[in-house]
């Protein structure tokens, strides 16, 4: 009987004992809190960058979206969406084939957006309809930095009488 007593008592003194310290664990969380932050991406662009191009380097901090992306390498080869479409020509001439490509891509995302607005459309629909709206006429030109701006601006002539009026150019952060 007296060893009952005395493990009740151990066990009541044991329960009384159990206050835990926290404040290590608090200081570990916040760590990793701020390494999460700062390895937070706000931009949804994902880009593959083709082989033999260099990227130029900027402090701007605006972000690009999914839309049509078009690149450039040193060897002036064209790329849309990762798939190559043919080269400047080092003459004065327009880049057609470039024209007819995105043409053809701007077609088929008008199509794509008249479908997706005959449908019934709740409002977070509505707001996917805007940004597809803002991604279709928008697009994402990645050059080489060696690249000359005759060749800078045969490309965005011909986004722009394709139908791609409004331009976003990827570059190197410094950070």
């Amino acid at each position: 009987m007296a060893l009952r007593n005395k493990r009740r008592s151990v066990i009541k003194k044991s329960k009384k004992d159990l206050d835990i310290d926290i404040t290590s664990l608090l200081d570990i969380l916040v760590i990793l809190l701020v390494f999460l932050l700062k390895s937070y991406n706000p931009s949804d662009l994902k880009l593959d960058l083709t082989d033999n191009l260099e990227l130029p380097d900027s402090i701007s901090t605006l972000h690009g979206n999914q839309s049509v992306t078009i690149q450039v390498n040193k060897s002036r080869e064209i790329f849309i969406d990762n798939k190559q479409v043919g080269k400047i020509p080092k003459s004065n001439s327009n880049i057609a084939f470039l024209s007819k490509k995105l043409k053809e891509l701007k077609e088929k995302g008008d199509k794509e957006l008249k479908e997706f607005k005959s449908r019934n459309l709740s409002s977070v629909d509505k707001d996917l309809i805007k940004s597809k709206e803002r991604s279709n006429k928008q697009i994402n030109i990645v050059l080489d930095q060696s690249l000359s701006y005759a060749d800078m601006q045969k490309v965005m002539h011909a986004s722009a009488t394709a139908g791609f009026p409004k331009f976003k150019f990827i570059v190197k952060s410094e950070n």
